[in-house]
């Protein structure tokens, strides 16, 4: 995987990022504002679980059909799943819990919810089309979904990642590699924490 500067990482310079991000989600949790932590997050001081194995990793790509991006390879191969994905992500799937958008019954209703937009740039893919085809990486948010879109691929391999929510008023947002996406939360909780008078970590 890469970095914020296109550097190459992997799951050794994964693990210390989560286990950054693991420790200020739990110190700076607000039991009145906040929604209850995991005990057993709490007692690990980890918000992730413990690695998938290569062949979780290979089992899961085996049933999707397609090879996973390598950033997210790499995060699964450190934690399989991840509670916590910024504020209004509450949990993101592991290796068994991937799925196709659309082959989903709780959240294909978002492809519907977005087919019908009108596009003032006609050369604009319509939304509902990329949600039609995309991986859908979150299994419980606040009116919101991650996701990645296989036909949009860069050189790397990385699949561009797609934050969504009802109410934020914006559509898609597009990121470039699940990496990219995974460091906007966490860059957002930070702002949103700051947004309500703590201090920065």
């Amino acid at each position: 995987m890469f970095d914020a500067e296109g550097k190459r990482m992997n799951r050794e310079q994964w693990q210390p990022f989560l286990k950054r991000w693991s420790e200020e989600w739990i110190d700076g949790h607000d039991p009145e504002r906040d929604g209850p932590l995991d005990e057993e997050a709490v007692r690990d001081g980890w918000l992730g679980f413990v690695p998938a194995s290569a062949d979780e990793v290979a089992a899961a790509e085996a049933r999707l059909g397609r090879e996973l991006p390598p950033s997210l390879r790499e995060f699964l191969l450190t934690t399989n799943g991840w509670r916590d994905a910024g504020n209004f992500i509450y949990r993101l799937a592991g290796t068994s819990e991937l799925a196709w958008l659309a082959d989903t019954d709780e959240d294909s209703g978002w492809i519907d919810a977005y087919s019908e937009t009108e596009f003032a740039d006609e050369d604009m893919e319509p939304e509902g089309e990329i949600l039609a085809r995309s991986l859908r990486l979150s299994l419980d948010g606040d009116a919101a979904v991650m996701l990645l879109d296989p036909k949009d691929v860069d050189e790397r391999g990385e699949w561009a990642g797609y934050w969504l929510a009802s109410w934020s008023g914006m559509g898609p947002e597009r990121f470039d590699s699940f990496y990219d996406l995974m460091h906007d939360q966490y860059t957002r909780f930070h702002s949103l924490r700051r947004g309500r008078g703590e201090s920065e970590s």
